[in-house]
């Protein structure tokens, strides 16, 4: 294995990430310890990897650089012990001889500490080097911790922050997609469908006769079949697939199909898994009508005008079956 679990801060769409301050924060930990390099890295997919590098001449790796897990550099040794580490002079001990950091590049000194998730998950290091042996004073690692600390917070915020994004996007009874979320999604899923030159279903579900199960037997009855439901879409879909619970009791399904034969064979899986359940747990039997609409790579996709055809047609097929 050559990386770590997590994608790189670079290619997640996350706009909260302070990348300037971050860049001032090193820059300063370079001057204030005289040292020709500072930088933050990332334990990511493609391993240790620089987020921000001091800017210095003497500074010989640029963010995007990383170094896999099979290489033995400094910062491996942070990140999986989640512990502080200071290396006075490499030269002293075997252990950095296949350290290319000390062998090709002759940093020779070492301080390191790890950044931490807000659930104390490693995520990175602070880290400072230096091509000459090095002592450094208390003073130095109290300063140098409190910058640590700085990034911690920053990553705390941004932590919860996105938390708050994800949250603000899924409707809180059903856990899929609310329509903020779906029409977001939708236009990354066009747009993926466009490039791959491939056709899209829309589906537009209405569950027939909810208001009756409501007036009936009540909302916390009514609010278990819109969970049930959306439970049979998760499972009839691929992680491909878009849900979303547009609106009281309809629900929007988007998928990654080339024909329209793929719609009636996913409303045949939601209705005998529907069926199923229902007489296994003895519950109300949930009926819906179902319309749909394909979108082709090359037209101009509004997500309103198919929503539109798809509801057009899931009311023609209601009125048939009543």
């Amino acid at each position: 294995m050559s990386g770590y679990p997590y994608k790189s801060l670079h290619d997640l769409a996350i706009e909260d990430v302070e990348w300037m301050r971050w860049q001032k924060l090193v820059n300063t930990v370079a001057a204030l310890f005289n040292s020709p390099v500072a930088f933050i890295n990332q334990a990511s997919t493609k391993g240790i990897e620089v987020l921000v590098a001091s800017e210095l001449p003497t500074t010989h790796y640029s963010p995007g650089g990383s170094a896999s897990k099979e290489v033995n550099v400094y910062c491996h040794h942070v990140v999986q012990s989640n512990t502080p580490m200071y290396v006075k002079d490499a030269s002293t001990t075997d252990q950095w001889n296949d350290n290319p950091e000390y062998t090709k590049d002759n940093y020779v000194s070492y301080l390191g500490y790890p950044i931490q998730w807000p659930d104390g998950r490693s995520f990175g290091t602070l880290c400072v080097m230096d091509t000459a042996p090095t002592d450094y004073k208390q003073h130095l690692f109290d300063v140098f911790e409190l910058m640590r600390d700085v990034i911690n917070s920053d990553l705390a915020h941004i932590y919860k922050e996105n938390e708050l994004k994800v949250e603000s996007r899924l409707d809180p009874l059903t856990g899929i997609y609310n329509r903020r979320g779906f029409e977001e999604a939708f236009d990354k899923f066009t747009a993926l469908s466009c490039r791959l030159n491939r056709n899209a279903q829309l589906l537009f579900i209405d569950l027939n006769n909810f208001k009756s199960i409501n007036d009936t037997l009540g909302h916390e009855a009514g609010d278990q079949v819109l969970q049930r439901f959306a439970h049979t879409l998760k499972s009839c879909t691929r992680e491909s697939d878009l849900l979303c619970r547009w609106g009281g009791d309809e629900f929007v399904v988007m998928l990654n199909s080339d024909d329209q034969v793929a719609q009636k064979e996913f409303i045949q899986r939601i209705n005998d898994k529907q069926n199923s359940e229902c007489d296994n747990l003895g519950a109300p039997e949930i009926c819906f009508s179902a319309g749909g609409a394909e979108i082709a790579p090359s037209q101009n996709v509004n997500l309103r005008d198919f929503i539109h055809i798809a509801d057009q047609q899931m009311y023609s097929c209601k009125d048939k079956a009543s």
